[in-house]
């Protein structure tokens, strides 16, 4: 006896795809404005990064993990980019500059999306939280409201 499952199969909500052409757009923007190129490692850090992580490994990224605010993340593998992508609050901001930071080491860049920050006053508190972190806003793009952030020299990060 065989069941026919279609009907069952047609409550499942379709699987969303991907946009190559606007996703992979998006991707070549970033990975420009972090002067990096298209096989660097990277780390989106965020709640809903599947669709970062699909785009970057279609432009031929060497490495892409996808971190979770709050979540443990055991492999601590260094990454030329930590994308921060969407975020809930300034906890997770906080927590979401740290991890960018510790795994960016002393060279590598952290791009966070204004759209990330969604809450009010966001941006303006991230100057201050980023210093914390260790961080120091090095551009700003001002048509996608989006930060580059790197290392900050260690007398700077003393005074913070």
């Amino acid at each position: 006896m065989y069941e026919n499952n279609d009907c069952q199969a047609e409550g499942e909500p379709p699987s969303s795809p991907v946009s190559d052409d606007a996703d992979g757009a998006q991707v070549d923007r970033v990975m420009a404005i972090a002067h990096l190129p298209q096989t660097a490692h990277v780390a989106v850090i965020g709640h809903h990064t599947l669709p970062f992580v699909v785009a970057l490994l279609r432009r031929g990224c060497g490495g892409v993990r996808s971190l979770r605010p709050g979540s443990p993340a055991p492999d601590c593998e260094p990454v030329d980019l930590a994308w921060i992508v969407d975020l809930q609050d300034e906890h997770e901001l906080d927590e979401a500059l740290r991890a960018a930071r510790w795994r960016t080491g002393k060279r590598g860049r952290v791009v966070l999306e204004g759209a990330a920050c969604g809450w009010r006053s966001a941006l303006a508190a991230v100057g201050h939280r980023a210093l914390a972190a260790g961080l120091d806003i090095v551009s700003f793009d001002h048509t996608s409201r989006r930060l580059v952030l790197a290392p900050t020299p260690a007398r700077l990060a003393a005074v913070a």
